[in-house]
């Protein structure tokens, strides 16, 4: 009986252990967050920075609910033709950037000609360049802070 209650304790465990972890991961994309549909759009808005730089983040926005904090984001964006899904992948790289460096440059330019950062925007699910901006500042954050990690 013991070998028996052993083996149910060893069942059990392998039970519970494998409910947990389907649990941990329900629910959730392949990042732990919303942006997994945008692993398609990299490619893409790589290719638009020339792959210059570095990639600081990447976004998925629906640009009918952008807060009203995001002013800034919603002034460039209102500049593109944006889909009727009203999701796009915003890629931002890290460098420093000029109208000839990126494919489908949009918006106005750093008064100095170059800026720090471009940002790639890109349609889903079919991935298609709708324009590059090139800015100063990051118009939001593309940091991610993870808790618990």
């Amino acid at each position: 009986m013991t070998r028996l209650h052993g083996l149910l304790v060893v069942a059990l465990s392998i039970a519970v252990s494998t409910a947990g972890v389907a649990a941990c991961g329900a629910g959730r994309g392949v990042l732990g967050t919303n942006t997994s549909p945008c692993f398609l759009a990299l490619p893409v808005a790589r290719k638009a920075v020339d792959g210059r730089g570095s990639l600081t983040g990447v976004r998925l926005v629906d640009v009918n609910r952008l807060p009203p904090g995001e002013q800034a984001l919603r002034k460039l964006l209102d500049q593109l033709p944006i889909p009727s899904s009203h999701e796009v992948c915003l890629a931002a790289f890290t460098g420093r950037y000029t109208p000839d460096q990126v494919e489908m440059p949009f918006g106005p330019v750093p008064t100095s000609g170059a800026g720090r950062f471009a940002i790639a925007v890109v349609t889903i699910p079919k991935a298609v360049l709708l324009g590059t901006f090139i800015v100063r500042r990051e118009p939001l954050s593309f940091n991610r802070e993870h808790v618990g990690f």
